[in-house]
């Protein structure tokens, strides 16, 4: 009887049950693809990362409930934080996942774990009546890139208070939506949300790639080289973003709340 070690990480967040949870499972060996799917239909938290090393290099594919995707920023927090808890990986090392999107590669520094992702193109549209209805509310600035519609509104409070209708959401030809305002709060410079029900998220509880759009039109907007982002999502979290010229940098805390084994 095979077992997998799993471990559940909450990324971008100080506290127990805070931040967004992610199952990460470290392999002994290679397992088909469709256990890893039926093991992230098992774990009830809305990615499961899988990590594996051979020849020391470490392979790193994510799983939501409903199938494999591409990017995945706190299951690559998750699994980077693991790493350097469990000894695997020197706390002064960096580790590098080689992934489907391309190789990622994760720093620790002053408790944080900093990731690098892309930076994606976000071009300017008219927003489409079928959003704008599904908004409720005109929007400042509507914006698309190759994953997600970007959407900033006027107020902190139309962001906290709003209510996602998830079936009109599958006609937009999106990954996702993010909803987007500045922070009222000191200290913090922007908020957001990010639902995604065509990945069997509904709303993720802190999403990192949107950041790869969301850090390079803040700052051009505030005129800051970094900005420090809220997710106002129930358990909600926090993100330290820095555009760079090629790529954006997203730093975020991590706790381990459990762990176990699962049988395959």
């Amino acid at each position: 009887m095979n077992k997998v070690s799993y471990f559940i990480v909450n990324a971008f967040t100080t506290e127990l049950y805070k931040g967004n949870p992610a199952a990460v499972c470290l392999l002994d060996s290679t397992i088909p693809e469709s256990i890893m799917q039926k093991i992230a239909q098992e774990i009830p938290v809305p990615t499961t990362a899988f990590v594996q090393r051979k020849d020391n290099h470490f392979f790193l594919r994510w799983f939501t409930p409903a199938k494999e995707i591409p990017i995945c920023g706190h299951g690559t927090v998750a699994s980077a934080f693991l790493l350097w808890k469990q000894g695997i990986v020197p706390i002064n090392s960096s580790v590098i996942f080689q992934t489907v999107s391309g190789p990622l590669q994760a720093n620790w520094f002053n408790e944080l774990v900093e990731i690098t992702i892309q930076k994606y193109q976000l071009e300017e549209n008219e927003c489409p009546l079928e959003l704008e209805e599904w908004l409720g509310v005109k929007p400042t600035y509507v914006g698309k890139t190759e994953l997600d519609y970007i959407v900033e509104l006027s107020h902190e409070e139309y962001i906290a208070d709003f209510k996602a209708d998830f079936q009109a959401m599958k006609q937009f030809p999106v990954r996702g939506v993010c909803i987007t305002s500045r922070s009222k709060d000191e200290g913090i410079d922007i908020v957001s949300r990010f639902f995604s029900p065509a990945q069997g998220i509904d709303e993720d509880h802190v999403n990192g790639s949107t950041h790869g759009a969301l850090g390079p039109y803040w700052c051009a907007k505030l005129s800051k080289e970094s900005i420090v982002s809220k997710q106002l999502s129930k358990r909600g979290g926090l993100l330290y973003v820095t555009p760079k010229i090629k790529d954006v940098a997203i730093a975020g805390s991590a706790v381990q709340v459990l762990s176990g084994e699962i049988i395959i």
